[in-house]
């Protein structure tokens, strides 16, 4: 009897567990709830992101940096806060609005930038000649002509949400 007693407890724990994680935000997507957490937090990551600028010394320093593996820029970036003295700063942004790690932000940031750029890129190509099209892909970041369809058509069904937070954030609301 102790024994079914343990299975249904571990059983139950591990249902619990899963109805949880369920609930956990998925930020590593453009979805409303990403999108939604990333608006909210903007205003605050905005200094974050300003004390994060001295880890790259060039463009090229910052394509590598983001093509590391995401644990990898977690603990780059968790190391140079702390040699800095600002994980006593940022993580209680970082914990107040729900993300993972600094990391995480950006990583999202970026995509929904990319996302925004390639989405702008493509209804622009749209209206271009083979030559202008040619000229424009030439000078477009390889990081927004790879931007995931998926991604993109995001943007495209969420433009009215998006356009409206950006107007906003420009006046200052």
């Amino acid at each position: 009897m102790t024994f079914l007693k343990k299975f249904i407890f571990l059983i139950s724990v591990l249902l619990s567990a899963q109805s949880f994680a369920q609930f956990l935000p998925d930020n590593a997507t453009l979805n409303v709830q990403s999108v939604q957490r990333w608006m909210t937090s903007n205003r605050d990551f905005v200094s974050v992101v300003q004390v994060l600028e001295p880890m790259y010394k060039s463009e090229e320093d910052m394509k590598k940096f983001e093509a590391l593996p995401a644990s990898e820029q977690d603990v780059r970036i968790a190391a140079f806060l702390q040699k800095n003295d600002l994980s006593g700063v940022v993580n209680p942004i970082v914990a107040r609005h729900g993300w993972k790690s600094v990391g995480e932000y950006m990583r999202l940031s970026t995509r929904l930038g990319n996302a925004i750029a390639a989405y702008f890129f493509t209804q622009e190509m749209s209206k271009l000649t083979e030559d202008q099209k040619k000229a424009l892909r030439a000078k477009t970041d390889t990081a927004v002509l790879n931007a995931p369809a998926e991604d993109i058509a995001f943007v495209k069904s969420h433009e009215v949400l998006l356009k409206s937070y950006i107007q906003a954030y420009a006046q200052g609301r």
